[in-house]
């Protein structure tokens, strides 16, 4: 009789964690694009990065290092990255809603974790700067580059928003990015 009720009791607590999850990540989720994406931009060498230091060109890519002049080499217990690197910051696109992607090209050279590419909706808070959400996309270490695409959905609310292209690492490290497009799908209808 106690192993049934704990049985109950158990799968009781892993439902509700399971709907409570699924809720958690509804506001993440990102609506299936009625197809086909229409390129926003191309992003060029000659396109002005937001963060500086650390970043330079290398053939037709940029380079981005986990340091730069200003960062700290060691890791606090905080869950902050090491370092985060805004590299394209665009205003919000003339729609209502869109699901928009990333496409780029990329590889990571000497780092113990994957390196995160990501495209976020940042909009401004009440108490100065942005609030980001973003959806991201792993670089693991590769000898060549290799295509990726991260998806994000935008909706229009009073405030504008920014769109943002984002590294992040974790650890140590190098990535070299390339062929960035921003492009923009309408959201398909729920029928």
């Amino acid at each position: 009789m106690f192993d049934e009720l704990f049985n109950n009791l158990t799968n009781f607590i892993l439902s509700k964690a399971k709907e409570t999850l699924n809720e958690l990540e509804k506001p993440l989720a990102i609506p299936e694009p009625a197809e086909p994406f229409v390129l926003i931009r191309r992003f060029t060498l000659a396109d002005s990065i937001v963060t500086k230091g650390g970043i330079g060109i290398v053939g037709e890519s940029w380079q981005i290092e986990a340091y730069d002049d200003n960062s700290q080499r060691f890791l606090t217990n905080s869950t902050d990255p090491l370092r985060k690197v805004i590299l394209f910051e665009i205003a919000e696109p003339d729609v209502q809603e869109c699901v928009l992607a990333c496409h780029f090209n990329a590889k990571a050279l000497n780092t113990e974790k994957s390196i995160a590419v990501s495209l976020g909706v940042g909009r401004p808070r009440e108490s100065g700067g942005l609030r980001t959400t973003s959806w991201g996309r792993g670089v693991s270490p590769e000898e060549n580059f290799q295509p990726y695409k991260v998806r994000a959905y935008f909706k229009k609310e009073a405030d504008a928003a920014k769109i943002q292209i984002i590294v992040q690492f974790e650890s140590s490290g190098i990535l070299q990015i390339k062929d960035i497009e921003l492009l923009q799908a309408p959201v398909k209808s729920q029928s």
